[in-house]
């Protein structure tokens, strides 16, 4: 379970999202267990309506994340309470949290987490919604699927700490649904992919101006809001630079992936 503002356009706020996803939790017979993300506020209060079992995973709890150190290869060493140290090809930080509930449901069942490692770093080599692609000299990372404030602070630090010192460049869609909050939620984009070292952005989508004017205001050398997912292709292709990495991410909506194929297209001739 996880708590973060998405679907506020629904929901009104992020007190209302916990309250439907704690209805989750509420039909849990007391005979069920609840695997409380403790790294959360949201999810440990939740966790206290349950009378039954509950198991915690994060930084603290039954299994906690004691370590992350990036490696050169792009993948991530975590040192893990207590099964010990392991090496996974994880591109994004935050996923490591679901290395985490899955060790927590091994362990609880009996299973030898040491026995299944194998098993545990293929199925993270097959993410379907981190994808990395290389198009010509450029390394893409696709993770166009959907969007949220949470999911894009994530998918930018994955996109900052890729192997190499070639340019960061993010190709950032609306995050929907977000209601009233829309126009201050995407203005911190901008600030947060300036943070991460990104020094082209391309933003989509309704608010895209507010995003690349923060960005600006905060450092990002080229920063411009764009429509059309070939003329962001072209203007990628033209700055195409050996090393370069770029990340396309953006609501379902917002069909980011035309970007990823527009880049096919103009480089893999």
């Amino acid at each position: 379970l996880q708590v973060a503002p998405a679907h506020l356009e629904g929901f009104g706020d992020i007190a209302a999202v916990a309250a439907a996803k704690a209805e989750i939790v509420e039909a849990l017979p007391a005979g069920g267990c609840f695997y409380v993300n403790s790294d959360n506020t949201w999810c440990r209060e939740i966790a206290e309506r349950h009378a039954g079992e509950k198991v915690y995973f994060g930084a603290t709890g039954d299994v906690a994340l004691e370590g992350i150190e990036r490696l050169p290869d792009g993948g991530l060493q975590l040192d893990i309470a207590p099964v010990g140290r392991l090496r996974l090809p994880l591109p994004v930080r935050a996923h490591a949290s679901n290395v985490l509930l899955a060790i927590a449901v091994a362990l609880r069942h009996g299973i030898d987490v040491g026995g299944q490692v194998d098993a545990l770093r293929e199925a993270c080599a097959v993410l379907t919604r981190f994808r990395i692609l290389e198009i010509g000299p450029l390394r893409v990372l696709d993770d166009s699927y959907n969007a949220n404030p949470a999911s894009m602070d994530a998918a930018l630090e994955a996109l900052a700490e890729q192997p190499g010192d070639g340019a960061r460049i993010a190709v950032l869609g609306e995050m929907l649904e977000l209601g009233e909050a829309a126009e201050a939620l995407h203005a911190n984009l901008g600030r947060v992919a300036a943070r991460h070292g990104v020094a082209r952005l391309y933003a989509r989508g309704p608010h895209a101006e507010a995003m690349a004017r923060a960005a600006r205001d905060a450092g990002v050398p080229h920063a411009k809001a764009a429509e059309d997912h070939d003329a962001i292709a072209r203007n990628i292709a033209a700055h195409a630079q050996p090393g370069a990495v770029v990340l396309v991410k953006g609501s379902r909506g917002m069909r980011m992936e035309n970007v990823i194929g527009g880049l096919r297209a103009l480089l893999e001739k």
